[in-house]
């Protein structure tokens, strides 16, 4: 009998893309079945276009957390009537409004006190670390639906309406069609993850005056500013897009990128999601449980580092230490990982 399913979405564009292999699955999982995402809104994108979704439903941003929330995203999917939902957040709030909702069967792993919440509760990895967090999700599929499905890595589907419009913006900036050209995402939000503006400016030198190709930038409204110092040391050939895409389109410029440079974060995964060969420098991420998954990928890791992976957003040390897992990476070594990723004919 064909089910309703309800899938409720990480909150982080991260996330969002590592959990794709899980989405984009579930029809497999229950074949016939209608597959619902509901997703907060700045990121229903990703899904958007997802041959395996039959429907987007979008939480607004004021409603993505809280107690308030609960009750309005109940009121989200109440109408629905669905059979089966799988909670991939593991709040507490999240399982919550799937059981006020009337959600037959509730998926989801353990935690925050939300084992009564649940029909199908299950326990995770331990330690969490051990297992991506891609598979992680996919494995609730698997475990929830007690059927063996193959993993795959994620792929967010584009189409020539997106490709138009990166095209379109790319010519408006300088960029013209089939011109190659490399993207960088110059600034991570959480700060024990940041390079430095001065080091992505001395990589966008090299990278347009010895492999004859323009850079594009890649990030948020936060991190226009420092993009447009990036890019006027840049000669006229590096781009600063920061601040002036959708997600969509620049899913789609990256779709093109020769290559990609950042750190473990949203654009990074992104960019693997899309097929773009990524360059990926990790230090206070666990590379294990977040790296982008891609066989198309190089990392950049000073493994060696006691303090590596601390998973902390502001870096705890003092002097010499701090944030010694990015500024011991050098431009060489990143440019080196550059022409082995290249090297490998991707």
């Amino acid at each position: 009998m064909a089910k309703k399913i309800l899938i409720r979405s990480p909150n982080h564009l991260g996330d969002c893309i590592m959990a794709l292999p899980m989405v984009n699955e579930t029809r497999e999982a229950y074949p016939g079945s209608e597959v619902t995402v509901l997703v907060p809104e700045n990121l229903a994108d990703v899904y958007r276009g997802n041959p395996s979704i039959d429907t987007l439903l979008t939480i607004p941003m004021r409603y993505v957390h809280g107690l308030v929330a609960v009750m309005k995203i109940k009121d989200i999917i109440a109408p629905g009537d669905y059979d089966i939902g799988y909670i991939l957040p593991p709040s507490f709030g999240a399982a919550s409004a799937f059981k006020l909702a009337g959600v037959d069967q509730r998926i989801g792993y353990i935690a925050d006190g939300r084992r009564l919440l649940l029909n199908k509760p299950l326990p995770l990895p331990v330690p969490l670390s051990s297992a991506h967090r891609s598979e992680t999700y996919f494995n609730l599929l698997r475990r929830g639906a007690g059927v063996d499905l193959t993993f795959t890595p994620p792929k967010l589907f584009l189409n020539d309406q997106d490709l138009g419009r990166a095209n379109d913006l790319l010519v408006r900036f300088g960029v013209n069609e089939d011109e190659p050209y490399a993207v960088f995402a110059h600034r991570a939000v959480a700060e024990s993850r940041r390079w430095g503006t001065e080091n992505y400016t001395e990589l966008a030198k090299r990278t347009v005056a010895e492999r004859q190709i323009k850079v594009v930038l890649i990030g948020g409204p936060d991190d226009e500013s420092e993009g447009e110092k990036i890019a006027e040391a840049g000669g006229g050939s590096v781009v600063n897009l920061a601040g002036k895409t959708t997600l969509r389109e620049v899913a789609a410029v990256l779709s093109r990128a020769m290559f990609f440079v950042g750190n473990d974060s949203g654009p990074a995964h992104l960019a693997a999601a899309v097929g773009a060969p990524v360059v990926v420098l990790s230090g206070a991420d666990n590379p294990n449980e977040t790296s982008p998954v891609t066989p198309r990928k190089e990392l950049v890791y000073l493994a060696d580092l006691e303090c590596i992976s601390c998973v902390k957003n502001t870096c705890p040390l003092k002097g010499e230490e701090f944030m010694q897992c990015m500024r011991l990476v050098t431009v060489n070594r990143v440019e080196a990982a550059i022409s082995r990723l290249l090297a490998a004919g991707y």
